[in-house]
């Protein structure tokens, strides 16, 4: 009897330490949801990653788990919620669908959210246990280099936006509102309401005559910028004005451009900050929005672009050609 009582305390301890050793080695997770992939959310991305490490968090230590919706705003709240049914620690949402399937889901959690690249920061005013970090747009230095490499203010801009993005109305008032200072600007918007009728969107504004486009902050519509949406503006010799430096490096002519890595690193430390035990309601949100101006001359020089010597900006063009 003594053999058999010691030999079921041995397994019980040998079950204990089992349990203990696999509790002790679990990782806490992180979760990253990026709305979809184009160089300012890939740089969002990046400034993250920096932002933690810079702020006293070793990625090593937990199970950091990015996902990526392919700018499909259903597949952000699946993510999200499959987050918040494992417990992740902190979910850093890269772009306005998924800041918003996040909050959404962990509302009911004591999970914090960490959005990250929101235009419209009034978005998330509902939600509690958020911060993150927005980046606004100076649509009045973009209208001054769009003017500028056009070389008069009298234009017909087209614009297209997504109705799945809610901060990309407000930024189509905030533009029309910044071109009320030109004589003779208008604002041409088309919406569309998913990637299947951007091409359909594009060609109906190039057919309404407009002089150029200028691209808001809209994460549908810059991810299909390079397959979409130049080569049929290239085509009709129509330039495109980015939002920021990446979509000039890939085609756009021109841009006063936020540093998404700026952007993304606020939100890496905002989360770092959570990690350590502050609360995400004491955690002020980051806006980044003064701009640096950068132009692609290659692009300039293929559609008969002036580049001028005011505003100073940044040739990106990796073609001397």
């Amino acid at each position: 009897m003594k053999k058999l009582l010691s030999f079921v305390l041995v397994l019980s301890l040998i079950a204990i330490s089992c349990t203990l050793f696999a509790s002790c080695g679990k990782k806490e997770t992180i979760g990253i949801i990026q709305f979809g992939s184009h160089g300012s959310l890939n740089n969002c991305y990046t400034g993250i990653m920096k932002g933690l490490a810079e702020n006293g968090i070793d990625v090593n230590d937990y199970n950091v788990e990015y996902l990526n919706s392919n700018f499909d705003a259903s597949v952000s709240q699946t993510q999200a919620q499959n987050l918040v049914n494992r417990g992740a620690k902190v979910i850093i949402a890269i772009a306005t669908p998924s800041a918003i399937a996040a909050a959404n889901a962990a509302a009911e959690s004591n999970i914090p959210v960490v959005y990250c690249a929101i235009t419209d920061g009034s978005v998330m005013s509902n939600y509690e246990n958020v911060t993150g970090s927005s980046d606004v747009p100076n649509f009045a230095k973009q209208l001054e280099v769009v003017t500028a490499y056009m070389g008069k203010t009298d234009l017909k801009i087209g614009v297209l936006y997504s109705t799945e993005e809610s901060s990309s109305p407000f930024q189509v008032t905030k533009l029309k509102e910044a071109a009320t200072a030109y004589s003779g600007m208008t604002i041409v918007d088309r919406s569309v309401s998913d990637i299947t009728a951007i091409d359909t969107a594009v060609s109906s504004l190039i057919d309404d005559g407009v002089d150029c486009f200028v691209n808001l902050l809209d994460n549908t519509i810059v991810g299909k910028l390079e397959s979409n949406i130049l080569p049929l503006t290239n085509g009709a010799n129509i330039p495109v004005f980015g939002s920021e430096i990446e979509q000039v490096k890939v085609g756009c002519a021109a841009s006063a451009s936020i540093d998404y890595i700026d952007v993304g690193y606020e939100a890496g430390k905002a989360a770092a900050k959570i990690l350590g035990g502050t609360p995400a309601s004491e955690i002020p949100e980051a806006t980044i929005s003064a701009p640096t101006n950068y132009y692609n001359s290659k692009v300039c020089r293929d559609l008969g672009l002036t580049v001028p010597a005011t505003p100073t900006a940044t040739d990106v063009s990796t073609s001397d050609n």
